[in-house]
């Protein structure tokens, strides 16, 4: 069974298909939640391999474990509201990302200069798949299925690529733009880059190329991700001109007319207010992401039910009145981020900051590519805990050459016990 997984090299290979097309959606193919056939074969695989090749007691293991439990518990007091298909599907999703989880911890099935690649290679399918759509769009055509365009975005250049909305893209840019600063930044061991370095050599186009897609993708999302991506550059030592000049370049794209940018700058001061209906009059887009947010600091938690949730799905229908745990409880929001920081997130991070802005992934919802995106800042944890070890810097040849004579070493030996 699964053969082709055997040995190191076959991880490697199923946790790079994992983490790559874990990340795409094909809308003509994929759909949400069940309905996403690429994704669920992505699961079940995952919960083959790790029962069969990785199942080894890790963080993950036992924090999943817990999570599981306690969602289920707190799911049963609201029976009329309980729902299988739900909760397995929560199962599918905690499983997936153990096995991730278990093949990076444990296995060590990257490197850092292949988790690189990933990252490059991620963001170059999605910046291809941008430009088809931005093509097709200037000659008028708004209904493609074949690359993606389910329908006309009406947003000038605008587009989703592989995702399923411009404001998912942008998350993804997002994330996998800074795995590859990070994880580039651990590997030359000189400290985080400055602009014009990333703006030079070998990360000149991929800088350009990330920009485009976050300048142009008609998301006011985008524009949020890099307001709070610039928080890399800004240290103690040059914050006296770095944010003036953040300020200048926020100045001129502002009175540039980008209308995603208007969005996201009338969002963010109306978040600033700390009034709910404020921001659901300003943007009922965004209001439907930053609301449970507000109402979340305001709950009320003298109720039994801020505690232990309304049951699944009870604030699907009043989403902005719903806080961040309205569904199964603060109790169980605590556990969610006890198991994202204890596995995927470093607490004193900019990915932290990414994480409470609600423009990154975490555990704690039903929502796969929140998990995708965990999984990448899994990643670059284990090379920030591991950026010491030289085991991580190894090139991929090395370690297939030092696999293969292992393997043909222990056939020798079985072939001598035999004779």
């Amino acid at each position: 069974m699964l053969d082709i997984f055997k040995g190191q090299r076959g991880l490697t290979l199923f946790a790079t298909i994992l983490i790559i097309f874990y990340g795409i959606y094909y809308m003509p193919i994929d759909s949400f939640g069940m309905n996403a056939p690429i994704k669920m074969t992505l699961m079940v695989s995952s919960i083959i391999v790790l029962l069969f090749y990785t199942f080894k007691t890790s963080k993950a293991l036992i924090c999943g474990t817990i999570y599981l439990i306690f969602q289920y518990c707190v799911a049963s007091f609201h029976p009329e509201t309980f729902r299988w298909s739900t909760y397995i599907y929560s199962i599918l999703l905690v499983l997936t990302y153990i096995c991730f989880y278990n093949l990076v911890y444990i296995e060590r099935v990257f490197t850092i200069e292949h988790f690189i690649r990933i990252c490059k290679w991620f963001m170059m399918l999605y910046f291809v798949w941008c430009i088809i759509q931005q093509v097709l769009t200037i000659v008028g055509i708004g209904y493609f299925p074949l690359f993606n365009m389910m329908k006309a975005l009406d947003r000038g250049l605008g587009c989703q690529s592989l995702s399923m909305e411009p404001s998912t893209f942008g998350r993804f840019m997002l994330v996998f733009y800074y795995a590859y600063v990070k994880c580039q930044e651990y590997k030359r061991d000189e400290g985080p880059f400055t602009l014009s370095e990333l703006f030079s050599g070998e990360h000149k186009w991929v800088t350009i190329r990330f920009l485009w897609m976050m300048l142009t993708m008609g998301s006011g999302t985008a524009f949020v991700c890099l307001l709070l991506l610039s928080l890399y550059f800004v240290r103690w030592h040059n914050w006296y001109y770095i944010i003036p000049t953040l300020g200048i370049c926020y100045v001129l794209l502002q009175n540039s007319g980008i209308e995603a940018l208007d969005r996201a700058t009338n969002t963010i001061e109306a978040t600033a207010t700390l009034d709910s209906k404020t921001v659901r009059e300003t943007d009922g887009s965004a209001a439907a992401r930053i609301t449970p947010m507000l109402n979340s600091i305001n709950a009320d938690f003298n109720k039994k039910e801020t505690w232990l949730g309304y049951g699944i799905d009870s604030g699907i229908h009043n989403k902005y009145n719903r806080t961040l745990f309205n569904d199964y409880g603060f109790i169980f929001y605590i556990i969610s981020l006890i198991f994202t920081f204890t596995c995927g997130y470093n607490f004193w991070s900019l990915g932290c900051i990414f994480m409470f802005a609600g423009v990154s992934g975490a555990c704690g919802s039903n929502i796969q590519y929140a998990w995708e995106l965990m999984m990448v800042m899994t990643c670059v944890r284990y090379f920030y805990e591991n950026r010491y070890n030289p085991e991580i810097y190894e090139d991929d040849e090395e370690e297939e050459e030092i696999s293969d004579t292992e393997t043909a070493e222990k056939q020798n030996s079985l072939a001598v016990e035999k004779h």
